[in-house]
């Protein structure tokens, strides 16, 4: 069990509707393939949540976790959901909410959100790492801001532009290539060619 539990409070779902339980039927899994945000305690990673449905949702991840274990499983950055660790095996694990969700209505939101977001919805984890970019502007140091799967945010000297191929080499040895999706005021949008794991998105957030 965490030493700091994740508090029993429910937020974010305010245009989310809670679903009814019906006694009579099994609940009905959605198959999907998406990252979610899992926090417990103070720690925070992105997974791949592979099925959803109104009481709870199942993820590949490679944390050890225990049976009734409290976590807070962020859909996104508006849609959060408190639930508890019903089973953990072979590197996937089921989480049970705390309180039914409309799982349809809550597909349908994520969809939206990816229309009017331009990073399309992409969960980050935050960071202050260090790293070393390496390009036509020549050999730069650079600070990463956030991280995904497929992306990073940087903070750099403003020499970075849309459209110009890095390769990057954070402090703790993680290195990608990618291009820059968007520059503006010493900061930029990388994506990656090759998507990180969710062990090296842990590497590069944790700062040496």
């Amino acid at each position: 069990m965490s030493a700091n539990p994740v508090p029993p409070v429910e937020y974010g779902l305010t245009n989310i509707s809670y679903a009814k339980l019906d006694r009579r039927t099994t609940p009905r899994f959605r198959t999907v393939c998406f990252d979610v945000k899992m926090v417990r305690g103070g720690n925070a990673g992105l997974f791949r949540a592979r099925n959803i449905s109104d009481t709870g949702i199942k993820l590949d991840t490679h944390w050890r976790l225990a049976f009734g274990e409290r976590v807070l499983i962020k859909l996104s950055e508006r849609l959060a959901i408190n639930g508890v660790v019903s089973w953990s095996e072979d590197g996937r694990c089921g989480v049970e909410f705390d309180h039914p969700i409309d799982c349809a209505a809550v597909l349908r939101a994520g969809a939206e959100l990816k229309r009017e977001d331009r990073r399309q919805g992409a969960l980050r984890l935050e960071t202050m790492t260090r790293a070393t970019s390496y390009g036509e502007n020549g050999i730069r140091a650079v600070r990463i801001t956030d991280v995904s799967h497929l992306g990073m945010g940087l903070a750099h000297d403003g020499s970075l532009a849309m459209g110009m191929p890095l390769k990057l080499i954070a402090e703790n040895g993680v290195a990608r290539s990618g291009a820059v999706r968007w520059a503006s005021a010493g900061r930029a949008g990388i994506r990656l060619v090759e998507p990180l794991s969710s062990e090296d998105l842990e590497r590069v957030k944790e700062t040496v």
